[in-house]
């Protein structure tokens, strides 16, 4: 029998992974730093497996994936999220003598994960992008030369780390004696994060793609955010299924110019001023709302193992539109705590039909695994933003 391992079970796209391949018919491991996930507790994991924390432990992380392909004789692993994947894109030489996996090549990701070059990139590509500044200071931020190097752009303006995904590390100035100030505290922990102009909030968008090993589009979707935790300018905690071919033909533009293999999501805002969708950043790997795509009919995991294994499948391109999902538990729970448009939403919160990421009457305990998970990490703050930006 055919074996992946999916890593991150913590995640509810690891767990739309568990259950893609399980209701395939393959046997499927899934990995975290804890036992307590949700992913572990699905009818379609056969098997969960406990690693060294690949961030603090990178070395025995790798030497534990390697003795765990071998001892689990898997097939084809599932990189699911960045501390994970940044080992796997650096060593894809030595583990794909053990398995198969579908990953970018290691200067590809660098371009996609580090957001100041996936700005240079736009900019050569002809996609629109926010007005960007970059920043090469030591320990010590020194105010004029910010200053100077912030001179062209207009207020508001957004900073962010220039690796990383979610809202941490991001926050939004009015003016210099702001900027200055919030700078040197993000750059303490994030070291010359980029600067941009903050574009008008008209919405947010994904396009989420899969490339086959030739660098061919093999599978696309695009969906639209609908509710945010935090509002607007958060992650997304309800979405929408839709098709937007501009976007799409900018995300292949972009993607062409860095030939990518695997899956991949682009995320765009909307500027409310001109109607124009504007790049925000590459995220390299699974996205946190991957269960939409499956709802509406893009199965990416099982595509994503296919092309992986050397087979050859029919591209998956067309979905239902209009189809709505969400992550309940945490996300949208906490937006609709923080809401003062609680009552005015739409879809509405008292609703069972939109597709939940963790929540099925066909795979229930997972649930359970959630509020299991809950209970062990009530303290941790740590781990609740974490889960919450994700």
């Amino acid at each position: 029998m055919a074996a992946v391992l999916c890593t991150n079970g913590l995640l509810s796209k690891t767990l739309a992974v568990v259950r893609s391949m399980g209701r395939q018919g393959i046997r499927t491991v899934v990995g975290e730093k804890t036992r307590f996930h949700a992913s572990g507790f699905s009818k379609y994991a056969d098997k969960t497996v406990v690693y060294p924390d690949p961030v603090r432990h990178p070395e025995p992380f790798y030497e534990w994936l390697c003795e765990t392909i071998v001892r689990e004789k898997i097939d084809f692993l599932f990189p699911m999220d960045d501390d994970v994947m940044d080992i796997v894109v650096s060593r894809q030489d030595g583990l794909g003598k053990l398995c198969r996996i579908l990953v970018p090549s290691p200067e590809s990701y660098r371009i996609a994960a580090d957001k100041s070059l996936t700005m240079r990139l736009a900019e050569g590509r002809n996609v629109p992008c926010p007005r960007t500044a970059e920043t090469s200071f030591g320990p010590q931020v020194d105010p004029d030369e910010l200053l100077a190097v912030t001179s062209a752009l207009d207020y508001p303006l957004c900073i962010k780390p220039r690796v990383g995904s979610g809202s941490r590390g991001v926050r939004f100035v009015n003016d210099a004696a702001e900027l200055i100030a919030v700078f040197q505290d993000i750059h303490l922990t994030y070291p010359n994060p980029l600067i941009q102009e903050a574009v008008s909030y008209g919405g947010k968008y994904g396009v989420c793609l899969c490339y086959d090993d030739n660098h061919a589009v093999r599978a696309a979707f695009v969906q639209r955010e609908v509710r945010n935790f935090p509002e607007e300018r958060g992650p997304s905690v309800v979405q929408e299924s839709i098709y937007d071919e501009k976007m799409l033909d900018y995300t292949k533009r972009l993607m062409d110019g860095i030939p990518w293999r695997g899956v991949v999501e682009v995320d765009y805002m909307v500027d409310s001023r001109t109607g124009e969708p504007k790049l925000m950043e590459i995220n390299p790997r699974y996205w946190a709302s991957l269960n939409l795509a499956l709802a509406c009919g893009i199965d990416f995991p099982f595509m994503h193992y296919r092309l992986g294994v050397g087979a050859d499948p029919e591209p998956m391109l067309a979905y239902k539109e209009g189809v709505f999902g969400r992550q309940l538990l945490p996300g949208d729970i906490l937006h609709f705590l923080a809401s003062k448009k609680r009552w005015r939403q739409n879809p509405p919160f008292f609703t069972t039909k939109l597709k939940d990421d963790v929540i099925s009457r066909d795979d229930p305990w997972p649930a359970a695994g959630f509020l299991v998970s809950a209970l062990r990490y009530c303290l941790d703050l740590k781990m609740w933003r974490f889960l919450i930006t994700r």
